[in-house]
């Protein structure tokens, strides 16, 4: 369970790293969760959020703590052939239109890393995205020069216009992220298509195409059209130091918040 520190107040509370896989635990119990708590009340935290592999099942409840729904994402089987033949008539359409417009798959890593850099952050401006999505260019480029990851890029005529970093554990793998001119928004689906074809063949079974910023919008319904299996993606909100946590609300005028946890971090969001 990848997690940081991180300080409100004078005080600490603890989260798992942002991305799609979550905390593992294997096999599913609520035990580990029990024996975190009790390590992260010795430590002096305030709370903790938790986000959990969609292949965790807990049922609907976890002793001393709340068990949310924060997104939903998309998991692709890739050992049942072409991802194609299961995804919508629009994702075959938008495949079909790449190859006719000549994109050339490139996978020279230190070549997309620096095109990711400077495409990620227009990218980001052009679409309005919130700030926690727009990364540092360090950290662009550690995701992309990760050796376990798979880099592809689209190239049409002398330009690349859009990026993919496909991050890689085991036999399962995640689409992290992608950076697009305009024009190379229509190219996504093609670099999907690739990348679980190269995925399958280095032994990936399933590939997590993740979700939208919020279920519904543009981005979900994109990925939703590969008609990959929905999952839920959970997260246990575990209070530690529960007067610290009220004295935090109460300096944040938090009381009636909904919908964030902890909840005095909400005037932040």
């Amino acid at each position: 369970m990848p997690f940081f520190e991180r300080e409100w107040a004078g005080r600490t509370d603890i989260a798992t790293i942002q991305g799609l896989s979550g905390a593992s635990i294997s096999p599913s119990s609520t035990a580990p969760l029990s024996l975190w708590r009790e390590y992260a009340a010795s430590q002096g935290w305030v709370a903790g959020y938790i986000q959990l592999a969609t292949s965790v099942e807990l049922g609907e409840r976890v002793p001393g703590a709340e068990l949310v729904i924060s997104n939903w994402v998309f998991l692709l089987d890739l050992t049942k052939g072409d991802v194609l033949d299961s995804a919508s008539t629009i994702v075959r359409r938008k495949v079909r239109k790449a190859v006719k417009l000549g994109a050339v798959l490139v996978d020279d890593r230190s070549v997309l890393t620096e095109r990711m850099k400077l495409l990620y952050p227009l990218a980001m401006e052009r679409v309005g995205a919130p700030s926690r999505y727009r990364f540092s260019a360090q950290t662009l480029e550690r995701w992309a020069l990760d050796p376990s990851s798979i880099v592809l890029g689209a190239r049409v005529g002398d330009d690349i216009e859009a990026v993919s970093v496909f991050s890689v554990a085991g036999r399962g793998a995640e689409y992290n992220i992608n950076a697009s001119t305009e024009c190379g928004r229509d190219l996504t689906a093609w670099l999907i298509w690739n990348a679980a074809s190269r995925l399958r063949e280095r032994g990936i079974a399933e590939l997590n195409l993740g979700g939208g910023v919020s279920p519904g919008d543009g981005v979900y319904r994109f990925k939703e059209r590969f008609n990959g299996a929905s999952k839920p993606v959970r997260a246990v909100c575990q209070i530690y130091d529960r007067a610290s946590y009220d004295e935090l609300c109460g300096h944040a005028d938090a009381a009636a918040s909904q919908g964030w946890f902890p909840a005095y971090r909400a005037s932040r969001s």
